[in-house]
């Protein structure tokens, strides 16, 4: 990979930096994502100046190119990032229909305390 290319990725990477620390400064991003988005900023500027680290990541996996470790990389963390969201919409999921529940249950003590 060029140097130009290089310094233009960590740019970017830089940038998205920025973009998250000014989303967990308005509170739109928790704590914990911002960890996250910093691991993965961070490696995202390991791999673009490690160059023999990613030649060595490439033989292992079996791959041609560095591109082409590049991309398996960034699937599985896809992957890995769909199962997490998963994860969560079904532990949200449950929490909504537990409240609904208590709130229904509510509501039916309070009517039948009303009408006598």
């Amino acid at each position: 990979m060029s140097f130009q290319a290089k310094l233009i990725i960590t740019a970017m990477a830089l940038l998205n930096g920025l973009f998250v620390m000014e989303l967990l400064r308005k509170r739109k991003l928790s704590e914990s994502y911002t960890l996250l988005w910093f691991f993965v900023i961070g490696a995202v500027i390991f791999f673009t100046w490690a160059e023999q680290f990613l030649f060595s990541l490439t033989g292992f996996f079996g791959a041609i190119t560095p591109v082409s470790t590049l991309t398996l990389l960034s699937l599985l963390f896809i992957l890995v990032m769909l199962i997490f969201f998963s994860m969560k919409i079904y532990k949200m999921e449950r929490r909504i229909q537990e409240l609904v529940q208590r709130l229904a249950l509510e509501n039916a003590k309070r009517n039948q305390r009303i009408t006598p």
